[in-house]
């Protein structure tokens, strides 16, 4: 049975201890006034030190071993099976967090004020800015989070799509009741989907302007490649814009999508690994059939599991708001181009994918053109 008030910080790990050392040495200063917590670092088969460095420096804190590295969704499932809290607070190990984050990040759903999901502002390392104060959204399902001057401390909460994965508190019952982190994203994305789910369902998101943490911005992926981390950038928004939109002409949106993700790898990936012959093949790009294996896997999958329909038909049986609803609210640029870095972006304006991504909007009636 879950022990009532008690919150469980699930911090996944693997490899390079130096990285997580200050954000548990910001835990062992948490205010007294705290709930009563336990922490949790769940170790993704590492290959280094890092468990027995964990184990001898923090003896207090509990380390899980997994044999194998299956990726934060993956040790986060690990870590809520091996506790007992009721609230769950998910926190990376690239983090420090101030002496007050855990009572004002949990405090609203103990006490009742928010039904849904509590967030943390992300701070630089310095905690001079804002690197995660609120986040949007665009057709296609690419995420932006929006930075900033650091709300004041003492202001209201602040209603978003979804709060950050990366220092984010909710009740275990409606974690699990909603469907949780989906498995199938890995990571990246995730915290979205799982945002804008509990959103539909009804329920609230909120970042607590309190709750501060500093974050080493994608310390723990490291300054990995856009062809490394492609499988998540580019289906995990499919994966999102299938289950969740809800508009009559769903599926139009979403063969736009898949022929938009489907460009984006062409250019992308098949043009970087094959740089002598770019300009041939961004000149025919849109004109012949051409490959994009990772797309077209996610398709091939779908056609034989149907798991995204199947998500889709439970999620549509008991929504309470309408993607337009959410839209209106949360997302003020739904045409807002994205790309992952700026040589991604000087790829796809020579290859012409942005005067196609702009032609597909306004073809189907979709204005806001940014």
């Amino acid at each position: 049975m879950p022990s009532r008030h008690l919150c469980s910080i699930l911090i996944p790990h693997f490899n390079n201890p130096s990285l997580i050392q200050p954000c548990l040495q910001s835990l062992q200063g948490l205010s007294k006034n705290s709930p009563p917590y336990e922490v949790c670092i769940i170790d993704d088969g590492s290959t280094d030190e890092s468990v027995s460095f964990l184990k001898r420096e923090f003896p207090l804190f509990r380390v899980i071993q997994r044999e194998e590295n299956g990726g934060f969704i993956e040790a986060v499932e690990t870590g809520i099976n091996s506790t007992e809290g009721e609230i769950l607070v998910f926190l990376n190990n690239d983090t420090w967090v101030e002496p007050d984050w855990l009572l004002h990040l949990a405090d609203p759903l103990i006490e009742g004020k928010v039904n849904g999901a509590c967030g943390s502002i992300l701070m630089d390392w310095e905690g001079r800015e804002a690197l995660f104060r609120g986040v949007s959204v665009n057709y296609l399902g690419y995420g932006f989070e929006e930075r900033g001057t650091l709300p004041d401390p003492d202001s209201a909460m602040i209603p978003v799509l979804c709060p950050c994965g990366g220092a984010m508190a909710i009740s275990r019952d409606l974690y699990a009741t909603s469907g949780g982190f989906d498995r199938d994203y890995g990571m990246i994305y995730e915290d979205l989907d799982l945002g804008w789910r509990l959103n539909l369902l009804g329920y609230d998101c909120f970042l607590i302007p309190s709750s501060r943490a500093g974050h080493r911005a994608h310390a723990s992926l490291g300054r990995k490649s856009f062809e490394k981390k492609a499988r998540n950038y580019l289906l995990n928004p499919l994966r999102t814009i299938f289950k969740n939109w809800d508009e009559e002409d769903h599926l139009e949106h979403i063969q736009m999508a898949v022929t938009l993700a489907q460009a984006r790898e062409r250019i992308c990936l098949s043009g970087q690994q094959h740089p002598g012959g770019l300009k041939e093949r961004l000149a025919g790009l849109f004109s012949r059939p051409a490959s994009a294996p990772l797309v077209e896997s996610l398709v091939v999958q779908e056609e034989a599991a149907r798991t995204l329909a199947s998500a889709r038909k439970y999620l549509q049986s008991r929504r309470k708001r309408s993607t337009r609803e959410l839209f209106d609210r949360f997302v003020p640029h739904p045409t807002r181009p994205w790309f992952y870095d700026e040589e991604q972006r000087v790829l796809l304006e020579k290859g012409g994918y942005w005067d196609l991504e702009k032609k597909l909007y306004l073809r189907g009636g979709m204005i806001g053109w940014k």
